[in-house]
């Protein structure tokens, strides 16, 4: 397998640690180089990495100037905007590079999803590698305890919900499942959390969680 590389070119260093989380997770075997600059990301001009995800709005470039110089830099490598500036001038301006766009008032669920498309889309993930799993499977870092199985992103994003006392059936409406694949993913929750109701699911739950961000402030 040859040395892959993905460049995160971000400037706020907790988007960026969770792109990298998300990133390490699915592809381990990826070199992830951080940049929070078009200056910084043409450090890496000769390195040219597999894949760029990146914020349109830098220190030193904002909006479709950035996707310009990116473009000009890096040509026809696979990149994935991750950004809270959406137009519809951006995204034809993406498309034209064959970039992806993702706000980033999506889940991390959502954000896991799209990254992975683009893991695809790049090489870095392929069908036949080791280092693939099926769609909807990829571990999060939220576990019941050390050396227990992690909640998938999917199931993060159905337990996010259910601590809001949404019921399944209004779960799976909101993300476009059946009911019973979100009691079914709630059945598997449970397995993994090692509860065996749902009040029980959603305080291990949201002490897992907490946990995980008190590490990514420290």
């Amino acid at each position: 397998m040859k040395n892959q590389k993905i460049l995160v070119l971000e400037d706020h260093p907790l988007i960026s640690m969770v792109i990298e989380d998300v990133c390490k997770d699915m592809a381990p075997h990826a070199q992830i180089h951080v940049a929070t600059s078009l200056v910084q990301a043409r450090e890496h001009l000769f390195e040219k990495p597999d894949l760029i995800i990146f914020d349109l709005t830098l220190v030193d470039s904002k909006g479709q100037e950035t996707i310009e110089w990116l473009d000009s830099m890096f040509p026809k490598v696979c990149g994935l905007i991750y950004t809270g500036f959406v137009s519809e001038g951006i995204r034809a301006r993406a498309a034209q590079s064959g970039y992806s766009v993702v706000e980033k008032t999506c889940s991390q669920s959502a954000l896991a999803h799209e990254i992975e498309a683009v893991l695809f889309k790049s090489g870095i993930l392929n069908g036949s590698s080791s280092d693939s799993v099926p769609a909807n499977e990829h571990q999060s870092n939220i576990v019941a305890y050390p050396g227990a199985k992690p909640l998938t992103w999917r199931q993060v994003e159905i337990m996010r919900m259910t601590a809001e006392g949404l019921s399944a059936k209004m779960v799976a409406q909101r993300i476009g499942l059946s009911p019973e694949t979100v009691r079914g993913h709630i059945r598997e929750i449970f397995k993994r959390l090692e509860v065996s109701n749902k009040a029980q699911a959603v305080n291990v739950f949201l002490k897992a969680e907490r946990s995980v961000k008190m590490k990514l402030n420290d």
